[in-house]
Parts: C-alpha cells; structure tokens; sequence
C-alpha cells in the first residue's frame, strides 16, 4: 500500500501538469536522446510524428514512412558510429539547427 502511494505521489504532479505522454520515448544516453529530440523536429518537418530511428540505416523513422537521414558526421560505413563526446556535439548541433528551422 505505501508503495502505491509512493508512486502516486511522485507520478501525479507531473500528469496533472501535462508532462506525462504515453508517446515518451525511453532514452539510455546522451546520444540516443539527441537522435529523438532531432528526428521529432525533422519528422514533424514532414508532416509526421517520430516513429524510431535505425542505427543501421544512420536514419530517423516517421510514421509517415520517411527516413530523415542523421548526420553524416555521425556514420561511418552508414552506422551511428559509438556515443563519444564529438558525436554528442555533433548530435547537439543537429537538434539546434532543427530547432531553428522550426521557428
């Protein structure tokens, strides 16, 4: 019981507020999480939603059927190369200019 209500405690605030989306994509690191935020900006772009992405393609997966390429400073040999501190920056400045054509 003081487990439910634990978990009540910590959930709500954030589903009355909004933030909570059954559409939230799970994130294992700093990369990943670029590669939603940027392939959200570029499906929406198309007129479609982030579906997933595919390391193997080096590409992001609207619903729509699209593949908005990653950058290619980011593949190597058509794959995400590993997450090291010159991909996140790249990735980083993917999602900024993303976000700059969106507005």
């Amino acid at each position: 019981m003081q487990l439910v209500v634990f978990a009540v405690v910590l959930i709500l605030p954030s589903f009355l507020s909004g933030e909570f989306s059954a559409s939230h994509t799970v994130v294992s690191n700093e990369c990943e999480y670029y590669i939603v935020e940027g392939g959200d900006s570029a499906c929406r772009a198309k007129s479609s939603y982030y579906a997933r992405y595919d390391l193997k393609a080096c590409s992001v997966i609207c619903n729509n059927g699209e593949r908005p390429p990653l950058p290619k400073e980011v593949c190597s040999n058509d794959e995400v190369q590993e997450c090291t501190s010159e991909v996140k920056r790249q990735l980083r400045n993917w999602v900024s200019n993303m976000w700059k054509r969106s507005t």
